[in-house]
Order: structure tokens, then sequence, then C-alpha cells
């Protein structure tokens, strides 16, 4: 892709909603956004609200049972909560819980099924507050400790000693269940996206389609897409969301306090961290694009390293080592390549980080050291002016310091974007396009089939039109290329380009026999009764099935409970057999073959058709051999440029 996609722009933004607005709000909503935002405005307002009744409840608490405390020592606590407590705040604070809960109500219907994620934002909201809250009252017993300290004052600064001990015992379970309930709330929505994602992939057999790269070129390793990049996506999108919202409330809660000390300190700092943020986004933008790539040619290595795995024997029979490791090594190369543009960008940005955060004390010291000095603050006054400071330039410095996460957040997000457009476009092409149809019955039937490749350049048979009875057997022959296993795709529901219509036996009646078989990871048992369930038959049919196909010496030879990689023990012969046991066992009404006896002997094929026959199955058979035109009486002749003969036996 080119680099002026990497940017931080409208159509990033509209990816991040299409991901990760559905687990809040339905997609499909008028004006969905717009009633997300506001659902989330009225969160922040309600929970502002409750800790607004909260702080007026927590004075009153402190001044029945220690009002020593607050006459002497906190006297700007209780004129702080004497103040909040106005008629008109009080009215207004309780009509925003009020109104909350009636917006709420309103859109009830659109996110009955999504509460977790809504009591999971109010619950982290509220722990917000509070975090924010017990940092505001730090810096305020950090100020009357250093001045008892600066003073000589021994009683009051053993007074705020204890009470700085009493709101660090307080602060210790709200913090940790704070950060628990972030970590949680990331992993209920991981598994959410991940679930979503899962199943939208083999809906419409889009794994199918996406693994032919054909059609679909830009999405590469989708297993990645799925595990690793919805993984980085849920875990920064929630930490950067909430750490924003923090940063808002920290600098609210704490610019006052350093506007009543130095107005100059203030606007200072928001100079320095406007310029900071400007050089952030600008390097943020060259990253975005090498992380991304970076991802990509990651993926593709680890991609070259299982395929050199899973195809071993082939590669040493055909004494390839030297041609792998020079393709392996090539996309190495790519990798290392783009990592060392990686590690230059990083060092920029790890020395403009430095400097940016350790620049920030002078003007603390610039400014704030002649006011002491003039005896216009006291010393208390100098930490509360540097906890204030940093704690504002810490939340206003957000970009400048995870530039890094957020450049892998916007190629995670780029990625994934590209992923769910694209299973909606299978989707909807579905649904919208002239595909082939489908409709269910007790024979195969073709009605003006017209099948063609994926990219609508080649028909590969035209109007194709044929009933099959139960006693018909139909074989599938023609020039190499000329698009039979297209054919028996389309039969199979794989392969839907064309037009027309297909009538076949339900497809949970229905097996298909590759040329290779599939092999899962799994138990003898396993293999035999796939797709359904080894609990579903017995040893003695299991072993039944394997003598009938010739295999019974694999139960003497292998424990049948015991799981290997049957791929690599079993020959391409012996797994087509094993094919033909899975038929035996789950009695299917409608087969169809691949060249799925292309590794067997003639006496093998003989003996496996026939055990076809006797089960009474309807098939259809792609073949080159002679010799298995006899057990099918039609014969489908396709010829190039759509054309086909059907002569009978």
């Amino acid at each position: 892709m080119a680099n002026d996609n990497f940017r931080f722009n409208k159509e990033l933004l509209e990816r991040f909603v299409s991901i990760a607005q559905p687990y809040f709000f339905p997609l499909n909503v008028a004006s969905s956004s717009l009633k997300l935002i506001l659902l989330l405005i009225s969160s922040v307002l309600f929970v502002m609200s409750v800790c607004y009744f909260g702080i007026i409840a927590i004075g009153g608490i402190i001044d029945f049972f220690f009002p020593a405390f607050m006459t002497e020592l906190a006297p700007n606590f209780k004129l702080y909560v004497e103040n909040l407590q106005s008629n008109k705040l009080s009215i207004l604070s309780f009509a925003t819980i009020i109104g909350t809960v009636f917006i709420f109500r309103l859109n009830y219907i659109h996110i009955k099924d999504k509460l977790k994620p809504w009591l999971l934002i109010v619950g982290i909201l509220t722990l917000l507050f509070c975090v924010t809250g017990l940092n505001v009252s730090l810096s305020y017993i950090f100020r009357f400790l250093d001045t008892s300290l600066n003073v000589r004052n021994e009683a009051a600064f053993w007074d705020f000693l204890w009470v700085y001990g009493l709101i660090v015992l307080v602060a210790l379970p709200v913090i940790s269940l704070y950060r628990f309930t972030r970590l949680k709330f990331g992993r209920y929505w991981r598994e959410w996206l991940t679930n979503n994602f899962i199943e939208r992939y083999f809906a419409n057999r889009a794994f199918y389609l996406l693994d032919s790269n054909a059609q679909n070129s830009d999405i590469d390793n989708p297993d990645q897409r799925i595990s690793e990049d919805i993984k980085n996506f849920t875990m920064v999108t929630l930490s950067f969301l909430i750490d924003i919202l923090q940063a808002i409330l920290t600098v609210t809660a704490f610019s006052a306090i350093l506007w009543s000390i130095s107005k100059t300190l203030t606007i200072g700092l928001l100079v320095y961290v406007g310029l900071g943020t400007w050089v952030a986004i600008y390097t943020g933008k060259k990253m975005i694009k090498i992380y991304y790539d970076q991802l990509r040619l990651e993926a593709d290595f680890r991609y070259g390293m299982v395929h050199v795995r899973d195809n071993s024997e082939s590669i040493a029979f055909y004494s390839g080592e030297k041609k792998e490791i020079k393709s392996v090594l090539k996309r190495l190369f790519r990798a290392l390549k783009n990592y060392d543009l990686w590690i230059i960008w990083q060092s920029i940005v790890d020395l403009f980080q430095f400097s940016y955060s350790n620049l920030m004390r002078f003007p603390v010291y610039l400014l704030v050291a002649p006011l002491y000095f003039s005896g216009e603050i006291d010393f208390g006054t100098i930490t509360q002016a540097w906890i204030a400071f940093f704690q504002v330039f810490g939340a206003l410095s957000i970009v400048t310091n995870q530039i890094e996460s957020i450049s892998a957040f916007s190629a995670s997000v780029f990625r994934l974007g590209n992923f769910d457009k694209t299973l909606n476009k299978i989707s909807n092409d579905t649904k919208n396009e002239e595909v082939i149809k489908y409709d269910q019955s007790n024979r195969l039937e073709f009605d003006k089939v017209t099948v063609k490749t994926p990219d609508n350049n080649r028909e590969l048979i035209r109007d194709l039109t044929l009933s099959l009875s139960e006693k018909d057997r139909l074989i599938i022959v023609g020039e190499s290329g000329v698009g039979k296993s297209s054919l028996l795709r389309s039969v199979a529901g794989l392969w839907n380009f064309g037009s027309g219509l297909i009538k076949k036996p339900n497809i949970t009646n229905t097996m298909f026999l590759p040329q290779q078989p599939y092999m899962l990871l799994g138990t003898l048992r396993e293999q035999v009764c796939y797709p359904n369930s080894q609990d579903d038959f017995d040893y003695d049919e299991i072993n039944k099935a394997l003598d009938k196909v010739g295999l019974s010496q694999l139960t003497k030879d292998h424990n049948v409970n015991e799981i290997k990689d049957w791929t690599r023990v079993l020959s391409v012969g012996e797994q087509q057999r094993l094919a033909f046991a899975r038929i035996l066992i789950n009695k299917p009404d409608f087969v169809i073959l691949d060249e799925g006896t292309s590794a067997l002997d003639s006496d093998n094929e003989q003996k496996l058709y026939n055990i076809l026959n006797e089960l009474g199955v309807a098939y259809i058979s792609v073949g080159h051999r002679e010799e298995i035109k006899q057990f099918h009486n039609l014969v489908l002749t396709m010829l190039p440029k759509g054309k086909y003969s059907l002569d009978t036996k």
C-alpha cells in the first residue's frame, strides 16, 4: 500500500469505528455513532454526578467523626466541600443521573445484549475518578508535609503523615481494582471481537476464498490478523481511550492548582506540550507505515518456515534445500531491512522523548523558585507545583509518550480494517451478486448452471442442465485445466462464481473426497469418524470400516487414542482408503470424488467403488483412468470455451 494510506485521517477513524463500535452499539441503527457518543458522554456525566454526592458524603462523615481535622488541619477541604453544597449543583447532578437513566432506557433495545461492557465502562469511570481524587489529595498532603518540615512544625508533620498513610491504604485496593477491571474489560472485548471475526471468517466460506489469495491478495495471513492484531487492537484502544479520559480529568483537577500557583507556568506548559505533540504526530506518521510493513513481513517469514515444515518430505525428495534456504532467507532479509528502518526512527523517537521529558524540569524551577525566594509561597507549594506540573505534563503528553503504541494501534486498525472490509464484501457479494444458487433435493440437478473463473473472464462450463436419478453415477472428464475440479467445487458449494441453480442433498449428508484427503490433528478414531464425533461410534464399527478398506493393520500398529500427525504417518494411498472408511462410518447420501482414488492401484480402486455401490450411495467423480468409467453410467466431457458433451453408457 502507498504511504498516503497511513495517516491519522477520516479513513482511519471509519475503520476504527467499524471494528470497535459493534461491541458497544450496533452499526445498523440510524445515527448509531452519535447515539454511542451520547451514551458515553452520559456515562461520564453520570459518574461525575455520583462522585459529586460521594465527595459531599465523605466530607460530612469526616466532619462528623473528626471535626478537629476539618477545622484545624484541612480547612481548605472543608471550604471546598461547603462550596459544593449548593442547591444548583445538587439539582443539576440529580437531574444528570435521572437523564442518564432515561437515555439508556431509550436505547435499551439496542444494548440489552451489551450490558456487560457498559457496566464495566461505568465501573472503570468511577474508579478513574477515585484515582484522580486520590492523586489530588496526595498533592496537598505532600505540600503540607514539606511545609511542616521546613517550618519545623512537628505536630502538624506527624498528623499529616498519618493522613498520608491512611490515604495510601485506601488507594491500594482502589488502584488494584481499577487495573484489574481495565484488564478484564480488555479480555472480554478481545473474546467478543475474536468470536465475531472467526464467525464471519467461516461464514460464506470466506476462509476458503481468502486462502486462495486469488481474489484477495491484500489479505495476507488472516490467522495473524485474528490472533495478534485483535489482541493489539483491544489492548491499545482500551488503554489509549481510558488514558485520554484520565488525562482530561488530570488536566482539569491539577490545572486549577497550577493556575493558582503560577499563571505563567501554566501557559508555558501548554506551549511546550503543544510543540512536543506536533513533533510526535509527525514522527508517528512515519512509524505507522514501518510498523505495518513489519507485521506483514514477519508474518511472511513465519509462513515460509511453516511451509517448509509442512512440505518437508517433498523438499527432501527434490533435494530442494538450497532453493528453500534462499526463499526463507529472502523473506527474513526483507523483514530485517524494514526493521533497520524501524531502528533509525525508533532512535529518533527515543532521543526526542528523552529530551522532551528531562527539559520539562527547567520551567518549574525557573518560574516557581523566584516566588519562593520572594516569600510569596511556602516551601511545600514548590512540591505541590512540581506534582501538579508533572501530572498535567504527563496528561497532555499522552500522544508524545505513547507514539509507539499509537503506531502499533494504527497499523492494527489498517490490517483489521482491510480484513473487516473484505469479510463484509464477501458477505454482500454472496447476497447481491449473480452467483450460483443452491436448493435442497434428494438427488443432484443442474438447471442452466454456468461456472466461471473468479474474475468472470472465462466460462468453464455454460448452461449445464442435467438431472441425475438415484441410480445414476456421473463421471466428469476432460483435458487438464478445463475446470473439472471447479465444477465439483460448485456442487459442494465451495465455488459459486457463475449463475444457475444446483439442487443437491443436504450438505450434512454429503461427503467430499479430494485427491489429498484432510487429516486433522487427532487420534485414529477421530480420523475415521470425521466430520462427526468419535463418541457417536463404537470400536467395532471403526474396526469393521478399517478392515473393509484394507487398513485393519492400523489398529495393530498404532494406539487408536494417540494423537499423531497422520499426514506423515500414512501414505497418500492409505489416506485415500481412510477417507472411504469415513463413508462407511458416516453413511452419507451423496459422495463427491475429486480424483479420490488417484494414489491407489487398480484393484484397490475397484474395491472401493464396489463398496460405494454396495452402500447404494449416489456419487459423482472426476478421474483420468479409463478403468473407473465402468462404475459410472453417465460421462460428462468438459470442453474448452464452456462447452460440454454428455454421453450415456
